[in-house]
């Protein structure tokens, strides 16, 4: 099986589409949650209660250890270039 080369730019690129996901999701929850009545809003908390759902404030785990791995690969191939 060939191996590509680590491509710099391609990492860049792949961060900078991470990070304006993780914007326009932010905008879009704070929108969602402004548009919600306080029933709704109590019904979808105790909805989620019941089901023992743990609320992420983040993305997972491992979404942001790739974002981290790839970052620090990128920022020493670039100090060697």
């Amino acid at each position: 099986m060939d191996q590509k080369p680590f491509d710099v730019a391609q990492a860049k690129q792949w961060l900078k589409g991470q990070r304006v996901a993780q914007e326009i999701i932010k905008r879009e929850r704070v929108r969602f949650l402004l548009s919600l009545t306080p029933e709704k809003s109590l019904a979808i908390h105790l909805a989620l209660w019941q089901a023992n759902y743990n609320i992420r404030k983040e993305p997972s785990f491992v979404l942001l250890r790739m974002r981290q791995c790839i970052e620090r690969w990128a920022k020493k191939v670039e100090a060697n270039q």
